[in-house]
């Protein structure tokens, strides 16, 4: 675990000593790397209850927690160079805690989240703000970049198997498929995401959020409400995609089994006149020459051909 504390515009390192005698005081504090045993120690240090900051991770999504003396935020960060099998398979967490005098953010290395807080903490735009308003405003907007460039990719996606015709290949389902998973997961993240900035603006969190900063936050909170309904899109256009190539392909297959039985009748014609007219034995016991027998079988396939072929059964579109 590595501890850090912002003063004289950078950060230094720090100690869980120092976390304990400046809790109280106007200071930013940050984590990185924490294990459960560190989280454990930071919980009894900051004297907040231990399921503050620890739990079951992986079932949370993005909210807020607000209660009279302490608010704790928790969102997820998505990696944008993952390899994983899924959206949801690497994703690191960020907490922002804060007890109404100093802010604690807590994340995992890989993240960028410290860096990204200390690169602009000290800029004159937000010089008015709070500082914990301004940690939390940081962190949502890093947090929404990454989630913004899935969101652009999954359009991106789309928008190339959109414009492929039917048939597709079968890598383009697996693809298809993948994308219209992977936006369900996206779309769950940012609703809970949309919900937590709401509550930083509607007077439900012990933060006191000022006017100046509910601006900033809807400005998260309108990025969010496009990045929502561009991924719903995304979404909805990956699951109308399936069914209509998979509709394809049963009109296909339908077409294919109607010319199939159309060739079997067609083709069985001989095989059934001549059994009839007794071709197949010695002597004919009809007496009719061979000649007959393929005069009604030549002139019965091209009426049944006729007739499947006026129907469309020996086409395929």
């Amino acid at each position: 675990m590595r501890i850090s504390v912002w003063e004289n515009g950078t950060l230094r390192g720090s100690t869980l000593e120092e976390l304990s005698a400046g809790h109280r005081k106007k200071l930013w504090f940050d984590i990185v790397d924490p294990s459960v045993g560190d989280m454990e120690n930071v919980a009894e240090t900051l004297k907040v209850p231990r399921n503050a900051l620890l739990g079951k991770l992986r079932s949370n999504y993005p909210h807020i927690d607000s209660y009279p003396n302490y608010t704790k935020v928790f969102v997820w960060y998505l990696n944008t160079e993952s390899t994983g099998k899924d959206l949801t398979s690497d994703m690191g967490p960020v907490i922002i805690f804060t007890n109404g005098h100093s802010v604690v953010s807590i994340s995992q290395g890989w993240t960028k989240t410290s860096q990204v807080i200390a690169a602009n903490y000290g800029s004159p735009r937000y010089e008015q703000i709070s500082d914990t308003a301004k940690v939390i405003y940081l962190t949502l907007d890093h947090i929404l970049e990454s989630y913004e460039y899935f969101v652009d990719s999954f359009e991106s996606q789309a928008e190339k198997l959109e414009d492929q015709n039917p048939p597709w290949p079968r890598s383009a389902y697996m693809e298809a498929f993948v994308i219209s998973r992977e936006s369900s997961s996206l779309l769950r993240l940012l609703r809970h995401l949309k919900k937590l900035t709401e509550a930083l603006t509607d007077g439900h969190t012990e933060l006191g959020i000022s006017e100046d900063e509910k601006r900033l936050f809807d400005l998260i909170e309108e990025r969010v409400t496009g990045a929502e309904e561009t991924t719903e899109v995304s979404h909805d256009t990956m699951q109308d995609l399936i069914g209509l190539h998979m509709d394809t392909m049963s009109h296909d297959m339908n077409g294919t089994m109607r010319l199939i039985a159309a060739l079997t009748v067609v083709i069985g014609v001989p095989s059934l006149i001549s059994s009839l007219l007794g071709v197949n034995l010695a002597g004919s016991v009809y007496g009719n020459p061979p000649l007959v027998e393929i005069a009604v079988s030549v002139v019965s396939m091209a009426i049944l051909g006729a007739f499947f072929y006026a129907r469309g059964w020996l086409r395929i579109d």
